[in-house]
């Protein structure tokens, strides 16, 4: 199997924080904050969870919330669409001031990503 969420949990330098089913894992979208919630596991669907995997998946997003904190953003966009990696995660996406609202932010953050700085 070639998934690339499975071969990104190789680098531990990535990962943030991890329970027994989920992994936080730094996006590399030049936003500060933006996290990855991935299950640990090869899975691609919420239907296939067990009671604890949502119970860890609480926790592990509580986890999250508090290291988002940390960045001071206005708002944090939780989005899970699985469809173009078939590996089951959430895209954990802060939104600080002055930066545009909603899907339109969405959107920039899951694509092309904000610019580097020069």
């Amino acid at each position: 199997m070639n998934c690339p969420i499975c071969e990104a949990h190789k680098n531990e330098s990535e990962i943030v924080f991890q329970n027994q089913n989920w992994i936080l894992r730094k996006a590399d979208q030049n936003l500060d904050g933006y996290l990855y919630m991935e299950h640990k596991g090869h899975v691609d669907s919420w239907f296939d969870l067990s009671l604890s995997a949502f119970e860890n998946y609480g926790r592990a997003l509580h986890k999250a919330t508090e290291i988002l904190k940390t960045f001071q953003p206005e708002k944090m966009y939780i989005v899970a669409i699985a469809e173009r990696v078939p590996h089951l995660h959430v895209h954990l996406i802060p939104r600080y001031e002055n930066q545009e609202k909603g899907l339109d932010h969405i959107a920039k953050a899951t694509g092309p990503g904000f610019p580097k700085p020069m």
